[in-house]
């Protein structure tokens, strides 16, 4: 018995340490993984950085051009103030010019009924005295030259003015144009920032799933190190048994008998085994065996019936609805750029407007807005459609029709939200919804 022990001890050992390597090789190369986590967490950390530096200058971007656009607004503002004061001078001397001119043809008749000549003749006749006829050509040639500048004066100023108003529409028309140049400019940064966005979160999404597949990685470690000490306490153990069988092996041997009586012990010691009765195992029953009973099946459950979804609720009509979230914000400021809840420029309001009433995003800037339905003409435009100003493609205005000709609209910095109609600002086309 104890010349068998050592071989088997030896045996164990073997196998340990052969289970040994694989764990130590695991651990190594959990390690090298970890270590490739750790330059992808970095990498991806490193990208996350630049596409927030990314984000940062197209956002400073966007502020400037808000700035920029708050420039025009303002110069607009001037303008239109100019244009109002240029267009109420411009009716208060053409009232002056209409009634003076009236004036002045009166006199003509009562003066000059049959010519200048004749009129002066009978002043110099009718006088009393030579210096009565003086004072009378005299007075008439003042009241007809007095008039005549008159007159010519007010052409004058006519002319100046109106050619004031149009130096002013010009003007009008060039910040306009900027206009439109500054709405397809937001309309650009919008989607930039829209894909920075994108790819600012599929980083940190990417880095998220690195640093959880990381900890999976580091506790695949900690249990292989963990194997590993069990391992190698096991071989510990074995090897000590090793040691203490080879020692009691060696002092066995010493004191072993020879080999001839060792031997015929030995034999004599098997003869008696084999003539040995085994024992019977009947334990009385003849070989009857009692069958255990099986055990009562127990029937499965009866699943629940699911009952069907119901029907899908279809989002409610979006002109109505949107023209009702757009009539609550009437009077709330207007601001270039902004979208609610507190101020709106004209798209943002459109964007706020079908955004809280079902959801739609309709785009943010004009552009975008005008491929949210089919382009109609301003006169088939119906509650809820949209109005543009300016070509398909450059539009820099917008507003939700009320129907009957009406709208509602972010106007300017001095009207705000407010209602309008296509009368006092006829828009260029329309857009159904």
């Amino acid at each position: 018995m104890k010349k068998s022990l050592l071989p088997l001890l030896m045996i164990c050992s073997l196998t340990l340490s052969a289970v040994a390597l694989p764990a130590i090789s695991n651990a190594d190369e959990v390690d090298s993984k970890i270590q490739q986590k750790d330059q992808t967490i970095s990498g991806l950390k490193s990208q996350e950085a630049d596409a927030q530096n990314q984000l940062a200058s197209v956002q400073n971007e966007v502020a400037s051009i808000n700035e920029k656009a708050q420039t025009l607004i303002a110069e607009q503002g001037k303008l239109r103030s100019t244009s109002t004061k240029l267009e109420k001078e411009i009716t208060q001397l053409t009232k002056r010019i209409d009634k003076r001119e009236k004036a002045i043809q009166n006199q003509a008749r009562d003066v000059q009924v049959n010519g200048n000549s004749t009129s002066y003749m009978d002043a110099i006749l009718n006088a009393k005295s030579v210096s009565d006829a003086i004072t009378r050509v005299t007075a008439m040639s003042t009241i007809v030259n007095a008039n005549n500048d008159l007159v010519k004066q007010q052409q004058e100023d006519k002319k100046a003015v109106e050619t004031k108003k149009t130096e002013n529409e010009q003007k009008l028309q060039d910040l306009q144009d900027n206009q439109v140049a500054l709405e397809a400019q937001k309309g650009d940064l919008v989607k930039a920032e829209a894909e920075l966005n994108v790819l600012q979160t599929t980083l940190a999404a990417e880095r998220a799933t690195a640093e959880d597949q990381k900890a999976g990685l580091e506790k695949e470690k900690a249990d292989a190190i963990a194997e590993r000490a069990r391992i190698a306490e096991q071989e510990k153990v074995v090897a000590a048994n090793a040691k203490k069988a080879a020692e009691e092996a060696a002092v066995a041997k010493e004191t072993t008998p020879s080999t001839t009586t060792a031997s015929s012990t030995e034999q004599s010691t098997t003869g008696s085994t084999e003539n040995q009765t085994t024992p019977s195992t009947d334990n009385g029953n003849s070989g009857n065996v009692t069958p255990t009973p099986d055990p009562t099946p127990t029937p499965d459950p009866v699943p629940t019936p699911t009952p069907a979804d119901p029907d899908p609720v279809l989002p409610p009509s979006t002109g109505g609805s949107a023209i009702s979230v757009a009539a609550a914000q009437v009077g709330k400021p207007y601001v270039w750029g902004a979208k609610g809840p507190n101020s709106f420029d004209c798209s943002g309001l459109v964007y706020y407007a079908f955004m809280q009433s079902t959801g739609r995003n309709v785009g943010g800037y004009t552009v975008a807005q005008e491929s949210a339905g089919t382009r109609i003409s301003v006169g088939e435009a119906q509650a809820g459609d949209l109005y543009f100003w300016g070509s398909p493609g450059a539009s820099y205005h917008v507003a939700i029709a009320t129907g009957g000709g009406g709208y509602i609209h972010a106007g300017n910095e001095s009207t705000g939200v407010e209602y309008s109609n296509v009368g006092s600002f006829t828009p260029s086309f329309a857009v159904r919804m």
